[in-house]
């Protein structure tokens, strides 16, 4: 389990109580919809029934029709809302996390993408506490694994949240903290749905 799966699981224990809460309310107000929009139906249908029996039911039906309709996209709404919640809850937690467990995933991160011999460039929101020592760190741990170990600080810092970009000759690869969400943003949605919402989800 990586990094950014371990933040997730961390945020999605936190979140499955909230995620009932949310979905239950949502199902409240669908059922509120729908019994409001059935009581309409009945009333209209009371009125016309002794003119065209047929066409009052065609249109209780066509009513009842879009008051479920409107029920399940009040629930998938709210699912949508939770996961999106989680999604920045997930971003949150690793900018919030203490300097040493912040490291750690950071050098793991850069043990598993990088090749040796890069520059690396922190974000600007990380200054003092991803510095020069957490790269002699990971060059002697990338040494240990028979790579190069000669990963260089860039004197700049990036506009980013989190994370690192790896430069060399020209070609940058994104390992900041909101491009892996967003590469990995269909696989985490179906993971957090799953996770919150059962298999209904």
């Amino acid at each position: 389990m990586n990094g950014i799966d371990r933040i997730s699981q961390r945020i999605l224990d936190d979140a499955q109580a909230k995620a009932a809460q949310i979905i239950e309310e949502a199902r409240q107000r669908a059922r509120s919809i729908k019994d409001k929009k059935t009581e309409e139906a009945e009333k209209n249908n009371q009125k016309i029934h002794k003119n065209n029996k047929a066409k009052a039911q065609e249109r209780r039906q066509r009513m009842l029709g879009a008051a479920e309709l409107e029920m399940r996209k009040e629930v998938l709404a709210s699912k949508q809302q939770m996961i999106d919640e989680v999604m920045e809850k997930t971003k949150e937690a690793i900018m919030d996390m203490p300097r040493g467990e912040y490291g750690k995933i950071v050098s793991n991160m850069l043990l598993e993408s990088a090749q040796g011999h890069e520059e690396v460039i922190f974000s600007v929101s990380d200054e003092g506490r991803l510095d020069q020592s957490l790269i002699d760190k990971v060059n002697k741990m990338l040494k240990g694994q028979g790579k190069r170990g000669e990963l260089k600080l860039a004197p700049e810092r990036g506009e980013f949240d989190g994370g690192f970009i790896l430069r060399s000759g020209g070609m940058e690869i994104n390992n900041t903290f909101g491009a892996i969400l967003r590469m990995n943003r269909n696989h985490l949605e179906a993971r957090l749905a799953e996770i919150l919402f059962g298999k209904e989800g």
